[in-house]
């Protein structure tokens, strides 16, 4: 008579085994997750850029600013900055803002509303304090280093002899390659406008999505036309409204420009027609990261034309 015996073991063991097949392929669908999501991670923080922009003042060849290797030291500070700058829209500011009089964009067709239509205001008086040509680069509360002491020279061409460096110093010397908008802003897009919701039909589409909730919490809302599902996945690609005046919608300059993008996209957000036929017929996602406003679609995410 033949007896098999059977370890209890051996079904432990085997039993055993299976569980730690298991385990690795866990292991290992859980590392190809997480790799997979930080390619995706750094994909979209590659999107911005700011040392190797033109508002690294460093490294722009019109302005090479020297005496300080920061980048971001000439708009922020962590220490000292002005958190009342568009309600908090310009982050801990550094600049000293402009005083100037503007003449504001107006025409039989502009429609916009709120108080004082087109006057500087939010976010835009932050960036004019460097695009209006009256406010010198280096007009900062807080410095490089310590922060008290202003070290800072620039030694592109046409630099003026008091070192008060500012656009209109270069436009003196020459005509300006980057954008000295001036104080009179009747040729340039409207900035500082309420969306005219009310008074415009071809803004319906934009209007109709318009969160003000978020704008109510002094929150920018993404502003776009058709679905939720068209809007770029990275917030910071995403055209917005901002909260100019509590609870209201208003376009401002970053409204449509994103000061820390890299300089091929000429500081342009994104079209809100991701994944859609208008994205396709301009020649897809790499035509429009060559040029943000290929076919006008990034003038065609707010006017409906």
């Amino acid at each position: 008579m033949k007896v098999i015996l059977k370890s209890r073991h051996a079904n432990i063991q085997k039993g055993g085994e299976n569980k730690m097949k298991y385990s690795r392929i866990i292991l290992t669908l859980g590392v190809v997750t997480f790799v997979l999501a930080a390619a995706t991670l750094i994909t979209s923080w590659a999107a911005e850029d700011v040392r190797n922009s033109k508002h690294n003042l460093s490294t722009n060849p019109d302005i090479l600013a020297t005496g300080t290797t920061e980048v971001c030291v000439f708009c922020h500070t962590p220490h000292g900055g002005d958190t009342t700058v568009a309600g908090g829209a310009a982050p801990l500011w550094n600049r000293n803002l402009s005083t100037a009089t503007y003449t504001v964009y107006t025409s039989p067709n502009f429609d916009a509303a709120g108080t004082t239509p087109g006057t500087p205001k939010g976010v835009s008086v932050a960036c004019l304090s460097c695009h209006d040509g009256t406010v010198a680069f280096d007009s900062l509360f807080n410095f490089g280093g310590s922060g008290s002491t202003d070290t800072i020279n620039f030694t592109g061409p046409y630099v003026d002899t008091d070192n008060t460096f500012k656009e209109t110093d270069r436009s003196a010397g020459g005509p300006s390659p980057y954008p000295n908008l001036g104080t009179n802003l009747s040729n340039d897009h409207p900035i500082s406008m309420e969306i005219p919701c009310t008074t415009d039909p071809q803004f319906s589409e934009i209007c109709g999505h318009i969160d003000t909730a978020l704008l109510t919490a002094n929150k920018v809302s993404p502003i776009y036309r058709g679905a939720v599902s068209t809007l770029p996945t990275d917030k910071r690609d995403q055209l917005r409204a901002y909260p100019s005046v509590a609870g209201k919608a208003y376009i401002e300059c970053a409204s449509c420009h994103n000061p820390h993008e890299n300089t091929s996209t000429r500081f342009l957000r994104y079209p809100s027609f991701v994944g859609t036929s208008d994205e396709a017929a301009v020649g897809g996602a790499s035509a429009l990261n060559a040029d943000r406003n290929a076919g006008s679609l990034l003038c065609l995410s707010c006017h409906q034309k």
